[in-house]
């Protein structure tokens, strides 16, 4: 599964759908929008186009789709549990999605006692150490809510256990794309801010953008998203035709897509300089929520153990 792969034509018009609502409905505003102001409006619209829904089992979405949207969410900085939005959405009882997938209801997934979102859910999902485990659970407790570094409502809060959901593999995988996809758009997105600061900011007479020392590290970092980009292809396709690789391309996908998310962002702060440090510049905010992405999910060493088991049993084939 070496070749090229590239979008449906279908999954290219859903991007760019949602790069023309972001376009429209992103601002500034909504991008910073810390825990206290979160965007519903723009969370239920996002809803309304169908983005919310895509992982529900039988709809008219797949892997293919959900990466697809996701990169261009990433690439606009859109706030919400798209992740846990999505695993939730092919893992619980159907009584239950409807709420989820309207955007009137948050997800927290996650490992308790830390869970992601936890101030502002409405929906608790508890996931196994080793995410092949997930249950539907409640608060034990009002969340303690936490300031993070990406600027996201998380909180410590027991969960009791309600019920035991299924198709939690599947729903990993797709949770694992969409971080994936997310992460890439993102990185994309600090990574243009740097080519754009190397081509207008002029020292000793010449845009720094001409100096190798500039040049070369956006270069190599470029070729690191461009990787990630199309191993998430990759994988979307093997989730789609069920290639018994899938779950495993998934995870690799995800590692991937984080590890060049911030290589990018370590090359956007020094292209920078002291203004992409700052959280209120052009980058400084993002970075920090790359890298607190990176670390989901909780099982993420799990993940790797997955990955490098894929790549073993192909080195003896």
């Amino acid at each position: 599964m070496s070749e090229p792969v590239a979008f449906t034509p279908d999954q290219e018009a859903l991007a760019g759908s949602v790069r023309s609502y972001c376009a429209a409905r992103c601002t500034e505003d909504v991008q910073r929008a810390g825990s206290e102001a979160f965007p519903r409006p723009f969370w239920e619209g996002l809803a309304e186009l169908g983005v919310l829904s895509l992982a529900v089992p039988g709809e008219e979405g797949g892997a293919g789709e959900i990466a697809a949207a996701a990169m261009e969410l990433g690439r606009a900085f859109a706030p919400g549990p798209l992740a846990a939005t999505v695993f939730a959405a092919h893992t619980l009882p159907a009584v239950y999605t409807p709420a989820v997938v309207s955007g009137a209801s948050l997800v927290s997934w996650g490992c308790p006692p830390l869970m992601p979102w936890a101030p502002l859910a409405d929906v608790f999902i508890e996931s196994g150490p080793d995410g092949e485990a997930a249950w539907l659970a409640r608060p034990a407790g009002e969340p303690a809510a936490l300031e993070t570094l990406g600027n996201e409502p998380w909180g410590r809060v027991p969960l009791e256990r309600v019920l035991p959901l299924e198709r939690v593999r599947e729903g990993t995988d797709l949770a694992h794309l969409a971080l994936a996809g997310y992460l890439w758009g993102a990185g994309q997105r600090v990574l243009d801010a740097a080519v754009e600061h190397a081509r207008t900011r002029v020292q000793f007479g010449r845009a720094i953008g001409t100096f190798q020392a500039v040049a070369h590290p956006i270069a190599d970092a470029g070729l690191g998203l461009e990787a990630a980009r199309q191993l998430i292809k990759v994988a979307a396709k093997a989730v789609d035709q069920r290639h018994p690789q899938g779950s495993a391309l998934t995870g690799a996908a995800r590692l991937s897509a984080g590890r060049a998310a911030m290589d990018a962002a370590f090359v956007s702060h020094q292209t920078h300089g002291a203004m992409g440090y700052s959280v209120e510049g052009p980058i400084g905010h993002i970075a920090q929520r790359i890298r607190q992405l990176s670390l989901l999910p909780s099982h993420a060493n799990h993940t790797g153990e997955q990955v490098l088991a894929m790549y073993s049993e192909s080195g003896r084939q």
